[in-house]
């Protein structure tokens, strides 16, 4: 029996409609944790389905490369790579003027998100998504492995975009034992994973 679904999303996205769902909107990686560590945390979660893709990287700051090699020039003792990392001087909170040339823009790592579930809630089915583009099926399988295995996921549902982009959603549904059903289309990708879910 299913009480309540929270469904996290971004403002813009397409949103189911039911009594059960409560719409959870977000507004980017750092917004994303904080309401999934939040609802780990006040509520038991009985199962996670993971499906968002979350940007790898978001930005550190904005500078320019004049900014940079002056900041680089008045401070000739210091480590160019700490000054590069930790760069005081830029445009980040600011507009930029549309005659700016030479930008730099400093990329940071954001959090994993799928690495934070079961460290704060043990007991929550996980289910991860891999989602690769044109490698092998072998390949395919054993990033999701490595990914299931990482975050302790119960299942991993992989699939390539290539074969998306051709008319045919394939996807492997990895299990805890690293043995695979494979499911095609989104109806038949979900009644699996659903059973397998139920099943497990």
């Amino acid at each position: 029996k299913i009480d309540k679904i929270y469904y996290i999303c971004s403002k813009n996205s397409i949103k189911p409609n039911h009594e059960k769902i409560e719409i959870v909107e977000i507004f980017g990686t750092q917004d994303l944790e904080v309401t999934v560590r939040d609802l780990l945390k006040n509520y038991n979660i009985n199962y996670f389905i993971h499906s968002m893709a979350v940007s790898d990287y978001t930005v550190d700051y904005v500078t320019t490369a004049e900014s940079l090699a002056l900041n680089i020039n008045n401070n000739p003792d210091k480590n160019v790579l700490n000054l590069i990392c930790n760069n005081k001087d830029n445009l980040t909170d600011s507009k930029i003027s549309s005659n700016q040339e030479n930008l730099i823009i400093k990329l940071k790592k954001t959090p994993k998100i799928i690495s934070l579930i079961k460290d704060i809630s043990p007991n929550t089915y996980l289910v991860g998504f891999k989602l690769l583009d044109n490698v092998s099926e072998e390949n395919l399988i054993d990033t999701a492995v490595k990914l299931k295995d990482k975050n302790n996921c119960n299942l991993v549902v992989a699939n390539d975009l290539e074969n998306i982009r051709k008319g045919n959603h394939k996807a492997f549904i990895i299990k805890t034992s690293n043995d695979y059903i494979i499911a095609s289309e989104k109806e038949d990708i979900a009644e699996k994973l659903i059973g397998e879910m139920l099943n497990g």
